[in-house]
């Protein structure tokens, strides 16, 4: 592992890996409803607090960085770290797309309970960590580490605030769910 990755623009550089949740996402998206979509794509506000609505638009804004900064950051070889982030990558995707898939079969007056939500409150954004933490071990960079930590980190507003709207939503029935289930995976 280095410390900061070679820039180069390049096919092969680890653009290649968010690209392909992308277009996996986009093949979801077109095999679901009109309104399974809009539950999907509907990102509540933060609360409205000094600090709330800034900090949730500076994670998605942060998100959307990371995937700009793949392009200049490429795959370094073909070694263990290739492999090991590229399993751990893989399987943030399966999971993710079936969480997404969960989802979008779910009856949208009641909160998503069952599946891999039955795991983690957040399963989407879980495993969209877990698939940036494969794609910084195949880039062997400690700074791209150190961006995805970042990310998971200014991803908690936007997590309390879909919390908060669910909480609003659903009642007692998000309630006693929040008290049997994790935010993340174990905590």
């Amino acid at each position: 592992m280095h410390l900061l990755p070679e820039h180069t623009l390049g096919l092969l550089n680890i653009w290649l890996y968010p690209l392909l949740y992308g277009m996996i996402t986009m093949l979801v998206m077109v095999n679901i409803s009109h309104a399974q979509k809009k539950k999907i794509l509907t990102f509540p506000k933060a609360k409205k607090t000094k600090r709330g609505p800034q900090l949730s638009s500076i994670g998605f804004m942060f998100g959307k960085g990371l995937i700009l900064y793949s392009v200049l950051v490429p795959i370094r070889s073909f070694n263990v770290y290739f492999y090991m982030g590229t399993v751990i990558y893989v399987l943030g995707l399966v999971l993710s797309v079936y969480a997404m898939w969960y989802f979008s079969k779910s009856d949208l007056s009641q909160p998503v309970t069952g599946g891999i939500y039955r795991l983690s409150r957040h399963p989407m954004q879980v495993m969209s960590f877990i698939m940036w933490f494969g794609i910084a071990i195949v880039s062997q960079t400690f700074f791209m580490v150190i961006l995805v930590v970042l990310y998971g980190v200014l991803s908690y507003p936007s997590l309390k605030a879909q919390e908060n709207y669910c909480m609003k939503a659903y009642g007692a029935s998000y309630n006693d769910y929040m008290k049997k289930t994790p935010r993340y995976l174990f905590f």
